[in-house]
C-alpha cells in the first residue's frame, strides 16, 4: 500500500491534503442523512474543509488563535478541526456533555475566539455564559436554532457561504497558510478528563500525532480497505487518534454513528472492519449477550456453552502454536456457524479486530471475545502521550497486559513502581500551567526528561507492560495489603446488572463497594420476577435485587484473593452522574467526589452491627 512520504507531508493538514490530491474520488466517510447512509469522497471532504477555513480567514483568525468545538462526534466536527489546523490556528475541543461551568472554564482558559456548537442545547449553554467570555467573538451552529437572528451567531451553512466568497478573491491564502505549517506547531489542546480538579490542557503538535499514527498501520495491518466507526467523544485523544487522525495516514473510511445510543444499530447497519471502544462499551455488549443467554431455552444454553468451550480449546491451542486436530477444526466451524456468527453479526459481521483503551478492561471480557473470534487488543496511553505508550497487536498479545512498548518509545519503572516514558508522542506540557508541567515532565540524574504517568506497573520478561493501578488510587488495608481497586471494579462490572462500582477500604479491615445498577438489565430482572416498583431508586431497596447483587458479588469474589474480596456493599439509588462531577467524560469515577458525597454510607459499612 502506498503511504505518504512523512518528510514532505509532515503535518496533520498536509497529510489530509495528500489524500485529497491522490485519492479524491475514493469514499472516505459515511454518515446518515434523513435516515439514509450517504457517502463522502476525499474531494467532498477537502472542499468542505477549504470553505470553512476560508470563512475563518475571512473572520480574521490568525496563526496560533484558539477555536473551540462543542459537539458530539459527527462529520462537521472533523471538518472544522482540519479547517482550524490548516490555517495554523489551534483547536480547543470541549466535551458535549460538559456542564455550563465546565464549558466556561475551557473556553476561558483556552482563550478561544470562536466556538462551533452542535445544536440548540449547546448554543443555550454558550448564551448563558457568553457575558463572561469576552474573547468569544462568534458562535457557529451546526444545526437549526431559535431565534435565528441572534447577534454574532450564525448557522454553519451561512458561514460556509462567506468562506466560498472569500476564497474566490483570496485563492492562495489558504494554501500559503497550510504549506507554512511545521511539524512542531501546536495544532490542538486536549483537555484531560480531570479525575481531580480542573482539567489541564495538553498541548498537541503535528509531530506528536504523526509519531503515533505512522506505526498503527504496520502493527494492526490497517489498509485503505478497512472501515472504522466513530462514536466516542472527539474531544478525547483516543477517538481523535483512531476515528480521525489515523485515516489521514492509512486512508481507511469512517462511519459516523448517529449518536452513542444509536451506535449498536449503526454498527450492525454499516459493518466496519475496525472498532475502538472504551471498556464500558465492551462491558455493555458482554452484558447483553450474557442476559440473552439467560433467557434462552435449556437446549440453546447447552449449545452455547458447548460452542464457547470449543472456542476456548481452539484458541488456546492456536495461541500456543500447537497443532489443531481435524476433529477440533470441524467442531470449531460448527460452533462458529451455530453461535459465533450470530454474535459477530451484532458487530456488523465484518470486524477484523477491536481496540480497547482509555481505561483498564477486565481480562475476562477480552478472553471471552477472543474465544468467539472477536479479538480485542488492549492499548495503553494517556492524553499526555498523544494516546499511546504500549499496545497489544496482531501476533503479539498477552491478555491482562497492555502490550509491548510502542515503537520509538522507552519506558522505565521508577523505584516506587511508577511508569515513566519518553518518546516523540510526549506533549511539550500543559497550556498556562507550569506547575503541572513540571510534575509531569521530570529530568533524571542524567538530565534526560521522562514523562511521569501516575500509573503503577511492571514489565515482564517478554517485554509486556502490566498496569497495577493509578498511583494515587492504591488502597492499603488495615492488614497492610496493597490493593488495586480498578481491577476489582472492572471485575464487578462484568456482571450484567452492575453499571458502575467504586471500591473503598483504605486503612480499613476489609474492602467494601458502592454499586450502581444497569437500569435496562435490572428492569428486565424485575419484570421477569413480577416485582412491583415505582422507579430505579425504589428498585434498589427490594430484597430480591439486594439478594441478586449479593449473589453476583459472591460469585465474582471467587476470582479474587481473600484480601481483595468485597465483604459489604451498598446499592446507590441512581447511577454516577457526570453532571454531578462523579464521572469524567470518559466514564472514570472521580473517587474523591464520590467518597465525599457518600462518606456516611461508606462508613456505615464498617459498623459492626450493620
Amino acid at each position: 500500500m502506498k503511504t505518504p512520504d512523512l518528510s514532505l507531508y509532515d503535518t496533520v493538514p498536509k497529510l489530509f491534503w495528500y489524500n485529497v490530491e491522490n485519492y479524491g474520488d475514493d469514499i472516505t466517510t459515511w454518515q446518515k442523512e434523513k435516515g439514509v447512509w450517504k457517502s463522502i469522497t476525499w474531494n467532498d471532504y477537502g472542499q468542505r474543509v477549504l470553505d470553512v477555513a476560508n470563512a475563518l480567514l475571512d473572520a480574521g483568525i490568525q496563526k496560533g488563535d484558539k477555536v473551540s468545538i462543542l459537539s458530539q462526534t459527527r462529520f462537521e466536527w472533523v471538518v472544522v478541526d482540519l479547517a482550524i489546523m490548516s490555517i495554523g490556528a489551534v483547536t480547543a475541543p470541549i466535551y458535549h456533555s460538559n456542564t455550563e461551568e465546565q464549558v466556561h472554564y475551557i473556553a476561558d482558559h483556552s482563550e478561544s475566539q470562536f466556538i462551533f456548537v452542535e445544536d440548540q442545547e449547546q448554543l443555550d449553554k454558550i448564551l448563558s455564559i457568553w457575558g463572561s467570555l469576552p474573547n468569544i467573538k462568534h458562535v457557529i451552529v451546526f444545526d437549526k436554532y431559535l431565534p435565528s437572528n441572534l447577534p454574532n451567531v450564525m448557522h454553519l451553512c451561512d458561514f460556509i457561504d462567506k468562506g466560498i466568497k472569500y476564497g474566490k478573491n483570496n485563492s492562495s491564502q489558504f494554501l500559503d497558510r497550510m504549506k507554512a505549517g511545521k511539524e512542531e506547531d501546536l495544532i490542538s489542546f486536549i483537555y484531560t478528563s480531570g479525575t481531580t480538579g480542573h482539567p489541564k490542557a495538553g498541548m498537541i503538535s503535528s509531530y506528536n500525532v504523526i509519531s503515533v499514527i505512522k506505526h498503527l498501520q504496520s502493527l494492526f495491518d490497517i489498509s485503505r480497505d478497512d472501515m472504522s466507526i466513530a462514536y466516542l467523544p472527539l474531544a478525547h485523544i483516543a477517538e481523535r487518534d483512531l476515528g480521525h487522525f489515523v485515516k489521514l495516514y492509512s486512508g481507511y473510511a469512517t462511519v459516523f454513528a448517529e449518536s452513542l445510543e444509536d451506535m449498536p444499530a449503526n454498527l450492525r447497519q454499516s459493518g466496519p472492519t475496525v472498532m475502538f471502544g472504551t471498556p464500558r462499551v465492551f462491558e455493555k455488549f458482554y452484558a447483553r449477550i450474557s442476559t440473552g443467554i439467560k433467557d434462552a431455552t435449556w437446549v440453546q444454553k447447552k449449545i452455547y456453552n458447548w460452542a464457547v468451550n470449543v472456542g476456548k480449546k481452539y484458541v488456546e491451542k492456536k495461541d500456543k502454536n500447537q497443532s489443531i486436530s481435524l476433529f477440533l477444526k470441524m467442531k470449531h466451524a460448527l460452533a462458529h456457524f451455530l453461535i459465533f456468527q450470530k454474535i459477530h453479526d451484532i458487530f456488523g459481521g465484518n470486524i477484523r479486530f477491536m481496540i480497547s483503551g482509555a481505561a483498564p478492561i477486565s481480562p475476562k471480557i477480552i478472553h471471552y471475545f477472543h474465544w468467539i473470534g472477536l479479538d480485542i487488543y488492549e492499548v495503553y496511553g494517556m492524553t499526555e502521550t498523544t494516546g499511546i505508550i504500549s499496545s497489544n497487536r496482531i501476533g503479539n498479545v498477552k491478555i491482562g497486559s497492555v502490550g509491548q512498548i510502542y515503537p520509538d518509545t522507552e519506558v522505565r519503572i521508577a523505584d516506587d513502581g511508577e511508569i515513566c516514558c519518553r518518546g516523540p508522542q510526549n506533549i511539550a506540557g500543559y497550556y498556562h500551567n507550569d506547575e503541572a508541567t513540571a510534575e509531569l515532565l521530570v529530568k533524571d540524574e542524567e538530565g534526560i526528561e521522562w514523562l511521569h504517568t501516575g500509573d503503577v506497573g511492571h514489565i515482564d520478561e517478554d517485554g509486556y507492560l502490566f498496569i497495577t493501578d493509578r498511583k494515587k488510587d492504591l488502597i492499603i488495608t488495615a492488614g497492610g495489603k496493597n490493593v488495586a481497586p480498578q481491577n476489582i471494579e472492572n471485575l464487578l462490572k462484568t456482571s450484567p446488572y452492575v453499571s458502575q462500582s467504586m471500591v473503598y477500604g483504605d486503612k480499613k479491615p476489609y474492602l467494601s463497594a458502592l454499586v450502581t445498577l444497569d437500569e435496562d438489565e435490572i428492569a428486565k430482572f424485575a419484570r421477569d420476577r413480577k416485582i412491583l416498583y415505582q422507579d430505579l431508586a425504589d428498585l434498589t431497596t427490594k430484597s430480591e435485587v439486594i439478594d441478586l447483587i449479593h449473589h453476583e458479588i459472591s460469585r465474582l469474589n471467587r476470582e479474587l484473593p481473600s484480601y481483595e474480596t468485597i465483604k459489604k456493599f451498598h446499592i446507590l439509588e441512581e447511577d454516577f452522574d457526570q453532571d454531578k462531577d462523579e464521572l469524567t467524560p470518559t466514564m472514570k469515577v472521580r473517587r474523591k467526589v464520590v467518597t465525599k458525597r457518600y462518606y456516611d454510607v461508606l462508613e456505615k459499612l464498617y459498623v459492626t452491627n450493620n
